[in-house]
């Protein structure tokens, strides 16, 4: 499983900056890519402020493992986000009272 963030400039927000996080993920013959706006809080912790979600099938595992390894590479590349260490994720938002 592998989460990635990106916090900074966005040229297509009204406001130029944004915080958002991806999750991209694996179960057996489909790849499940998770994204949307996260919030960041003391503690280098990440929480989903809304999240969509795409799931992709395949007729084999090694065709989905190969589509992960691809989706994988293309954030961390292309897209420039960052990949969070091993152990660390993007939580569900907890309420705040």
């Amino acid at each position: 499983m592998a989460y990635f963030v990106r916090i900074g400039a966005f040229r297509g927000n009204v406001s130029g900056v944004g915080s958002r996080g991806y999750h991209v993920f694996r179960r057996a013959q489909k790849v499940i890519v998770r994204w949307g706006a996260i919030e960041v809080r003391p503690g280098a912790r990440f929480y989903w402020r809304y999240a969509q979600e795409k799931v992709f099938r395949f007729r084999s595992v090694s065709a989905a493992a190969s589509r992960l390894a691809a989706e994988i590479k293309r954030r961390a590349v292309r897209e420039r986000y960052s990949q969070l260490p091993r152990g660390q994720k993007i939580r569900r938002a907890s309420l705040i009272a």
